[in-house]
């Protein structure tokens, strides 16, 4: 409770210096833990849980899960798809769980204390409706895997969405788990697993995000993604003449989904024949020789006008994390942005 009441006092706090709302719906989600947490911990003082005590899918347990998904899934929307989530998109994902939410109240829910009990009452519209709701929990969950999104206009990348949707899932198999065995252990391991991904996200979000440039188009919009595109260059033995032009003409440096898998299928080649290449010619790897493009032209960016932004030139250079930009830029340029433009 005490790491959610942080995390959501930072957030809110800091809400404003975003130009969307992800730190607003980051810290809601924040304060409706501690509320939740506070809650239980006052109605177990007291009679007022005892109608549901001992059940299994226990109604409150399961219309609460739905709401909570809804509302933790919220955030990395935000990141995916800034300022989309509003109005009629916002209501379509609250939909579900507010409808569960009215019949919580307006019905009468059968206690549930073995499985025999869910298979005998499993055509009652009260267990159908727990049993909706689990089954929305897991589609919610799985949500980021299908929304498309721009990554010129996105603080996201593929490693953050796979990333972020293994901790919604890890977050509903505890919740799937606490449903059907009622453990008070996993309850506890779903607090902690609960606890360290508020923890994450609120790291990621204040020290780690790139925030895409406010009403800027990308200078390369009107370029094709270079999984749909295939160099047109002849069939050499040597394939670097290709790999310049992916590189160096499409700049899909810039693109950070690009991965070796992606330039070998636009080079006409494969992954092994492609890092000999680029080892030959630059004696780096494909990641560095990647990161060295994306830093070079930063450094360009800065020696043209060092007044720029540098989380600015991070996003617009193709990278998605802050410490890894700053990283790198050390790694090749042999200082920091700040000293490096000190020096010019």
């Amino acid at each position: 409770m005490t790491v959610s009441l942080i995390c959501g006092i930072l957030l809110w706090a800091k809400r404003k210096e975003v130009f969307d709302h992800s730190r607003l719906f980051l810290s809601v989600f924040c304060f409706y833990v501690v509320g939740k947490l506070a809650f239980f911990l006052v109605s177990n003082m007291g009679d007022y849980l005892t109608e549901f005590s001992g059940m299994l899918f226990s109604p409150q347990l399961t219309i609460g899960g739905l709401f909570a998904i809804s509302l933790f899934i919220c955030y990395p929307i935000e990141v995916l798809r800034p300022c989309k989530l509003r109005g009629k998109w916002l209501t379509v994902l609250f939909l579900p769980s507010l409808f569960a939410l009215l019949f919580l109240y307006i019905l009468s829910f059968r206690e549930l204390h073995s499985f025999n009990d869910l298979c005998n009452y499993i055509g009652d519209f009260d267990v159908l409706l727990r049993l909706l709701c689990v089954v929305m929990v897991a589609v919610i969950s799985l949500l980021l895997l299908f929304i498309p999104y721009n990554w010129r206009k996105s603080s996201a990348d593929y490693h953050w969405i796979r990333n972020t949707t293994i901790i919604a899932q890890v977050l509903s198999v505890f919740f799937y788990i606490h449903v059907f065995t009622n453990s008070s252990v996993l309850n506890i391991l779903h607090v902690i697993w609960g606890a360290y991904a508020i923890f994450h996200f609120t790291y990621y979000e204040l020290a780690v995000r790139l925030q895409p440039p406010v009403d800027k188009e990308s200078k390369d919009s009107g370029q094709v993604s270079v999984e749909n595109r295939v160099c047109e260059l002849g069939d050499t033995i040597d394939c670097w003449p290709r790999i310049c032009q992916v590189m160096d003409e499409w700049e899909e440096w810039r693109n950070p989904n690009t991965t070796i898998d992606t330039v070998s299928h636009s080079v006409g080649t494969n992954r092994v024949y492609l890092a000999r290449s680029i080892r030959e010619h630059t004696g780096l790897t494909f990641n560095d020789y990647m990161n060295q493009k994306r830093i070079n032209y930063m450094a360009n960016q800065l020696r043209r006008d060092p007044q720029q932004d540098h989380k600015t030139l991070y996003f617009e250079s193709g990278f998605r994390s802050r410490t890894s930009a700053y990283r790198n830029f050390v790694k090749f340029i042999g200082c920091s942005p700040t000293d490096f433009v000190s020096s010019l």
